[in-house]
């Protein structure tokens, strides 16, 4: 009788592929720590050493953990295996058994030593092991068993071999502390080359709590959702409500696209959902990417994301209308008077350097114009850019846009990107400004005062309005405003040059974003260069402020 059949698996791909779920140092370095966090002896304070060594590439993370024995190991070099915890029905993070191939995203070895009551085991699994196998059990190897030690509790797992030029030691330490807040239960210790991380949870100066309607709850249990608002918009990750299925177990960051709007980027909030672990719908609510996303088509996922949707967007509508009431003062409407003309001369910069990408773009198209296409009789449409229905290359000359900006700072404003008809080109061109096809909202940078609080900055952009806020909260700008009042030249000299330099740094982080490999003092130069063009066009201003 012929052999019935069998689902399969091929255990080296299977591994290799889910190591690509952890492309990041930061994702992978976190699956580590926060099994670390999660993994410890009842009360035990969670305690993660991570050093990060760029000589030697390799990043090594060591715990105060319960530790594994050789039982423990086996089930972490499972794929897919059921977690023990869940299994005795702890609700945790642990669902998908991802962590033996985290380490495999970036870098060739992991080395896993790790000691549990007074027994010290040593294994390792290098990359070429997992290549070299045929599909079935890979081997992994023993260098200690069940060795004998008075060595307390506590595993380091060592990723060794880095395939990665840089860890970006800064972004590593943003995303973990990112993670922290919601495990307050336990109170972790995370230390990053010496850095402590602390939970990045921004301020809030209001707190509003929503619960579902009654039709909700039928899908999303009776939860609580805390929606806060923040002094200053926040950056990208900290916007946004936390959704967590157990203390520590955070699956997903939903904000429902109101960071699109007016003041979207200020809320941030929490809410727990053990409904999200339900067995009884065959469609996952979330997946093993570390996505931080929610399945829509998912029922229980789909009822919460409309709830948090709905209760974001009547916190956010109630501060843009205590902003809109603010704009009727006489005060706050000679500002915004002060607040157009600084913008009048960024929007006239910012004319001026996408002028000059688009040279730069068109001396390279020059000696291409034969493959371009031929243009239509009697029109000249202004250029192609990216967009449209036409087959094209777009300029590998990438200027300034929307891409997310250097870790800590502001983003600068958007640049359309060039490009031409090609009948072979991979890309999708149009006309720029032509018919038949959608052209990208330009709407000019905005200058406005608002009050972020003392211990924000004095300006910075906001990606989400494109807006240049100088903070009327700083000392030194409510200084000058208490002892010379918003008409006096030196209060308005004051906010030329912290929109200026607000403007100047997200154009040089821009483009530090889009080459790393620019030196200090090639960024030095575009910012210093930025503030001699717009300082330059801002000199009549000033002299007009001297006569008034």
């Amino acid at each position: 009788m012929a052999e019935g059949l069998k689902v399969r698996t091929h255990v080296a791909r299977d591994l290799l592929q889910t190591a690509q779920l952890f492309r990041s140092p930061e994702a992978a370095i976190w699956e580590y720590v926060v099994n670390s966090i999660e993994y410890v002896d009842p009360g035990v304070r969670p305690e993660v050493l991570v050093r990060i060594d760029r000589e030697r590439r390799e990043i090594a993370i060591a715990d105060n953990g319960r530790g594994m024995d050789v039982e423990g190991l086996q089930g972490f070099f499972t794929m897919h295996g059921e977690n023990p915890d869940r299994k005795k029905g702890k609700r945790g993070r642990g669902k998908f058994g991802t962590g033996k191939a985290a380490a495999f995203g970036i870098a060739k070895r992991l080395h896993v030593r790790t000691v549990r009551n007074g027994q010290r085991n040593v294994v390792e699994l290098e990359r070429r092991d997992v290549e070299r196998s045929g599909g079935g059990e890979i081997p992994v190897r023993w260098l200690e068993r069940d060795v004998p030690t008075d060595e307390p509790n506590g595993t380091v797992v060592t990723i060794g071999g880095l395939l990665l030029s840089r860890i970006p030691q800064e972004e590593v330490v943003r995303y973990i502390e990112r993670q922290l807040p919601f495990f307050r239960g336990t109170d972790p210790v995370v230390v990053i080359n010496g850095h402590r991380c602390e939970p990045r949870r921004p301020q809030p100066v209001e707190q509003h709590v929503f619960h579902p309607s009654a039709e909700q709850r039928r899908l999303i249990g009776n939860i609580e959702l805390t929606v806060m608002v923040a002094g200053a918009p926040l950056d990208e990750g900290l916007f946004g409500v936390a959704i967590t299925t157990a203390p520590g177990a955070l699956v997903a960051v939903e904000s429902a696209g109101v960071e699109k709007k007016d003041f979207g980027t200020y809320l941030f909030g929490e809410v727990e959902c053990p409904a999200l672990e339900t067995e009884r719908y065959e469609l996952a609510p979330y997946d093993a990417t570390r996505s931080l996303r929610l399945n829509p088509q998912h029922p229980v996922a789909a009822a919460l994301i409309g709830f948090i949707g709905a209760s974001l967007e009547q916190v956010r509508a109630q501060l843009a209308e205590s902003y809109r009431q603010r704009r009727d003062e006489r005060e706050f409407k000679e500002l915004q008077r002060q607040a157009d003309r600084i913008a009048k001369i960024l929007n006239e910069d910012l004319a001026e350097v996408r002028e000059r990408f688009s040279e730069l773009a068109a001396l390279r198209r020059r000696g291409n114009v034969a493959r371009a296409g031929a243009q239509p009789a009697g029109e000249e449409p202004d250029g192609f850019a990216e967009g449209g229905d036409l087959p094209g290359i777009l300029d590998e000359l990438d200027p300034p846009g929307e891409a997310e900006a250097a870790a800590g700072g502001d983003e600068a404003p958007e640049i359309e990107r060039r490009g031409e008809p090609d009948p072979e080109g991979p890309d999708r061109v149009g006309p720029r400004g032509g018919e038949g096809r959608r052209r990208r909202a330009r709407g000019g940078l905005r200058v406005e005062y608002r009050n972020l609080g003392e211990d924000e900055e004095r300006g910075r952009y906001d990606a989400g309005e494109k807006v240049v806020l100088i903070n009327l909260d700083h000392p030194m700008v409510a200084a000058a405003r208490d002892a010379l009042g918003i008409e006096d030249t030196g209060f308005v000299r004051l906010s030329y040059e912290i929109a200026f330099t607000t403007y100047a740094l997200g154009l040089a982080r821009e483009l530090l974003a889009k080459d790393p490999e620019l030196t200090g003092d090639d960024v030095l130069f575009e910012v210093r260069d930025t503030l001699r063009r717009v300082t330059r066009r801002a000199a009549v201003l000033y002299r007009g402020t001297a006569t008034r």
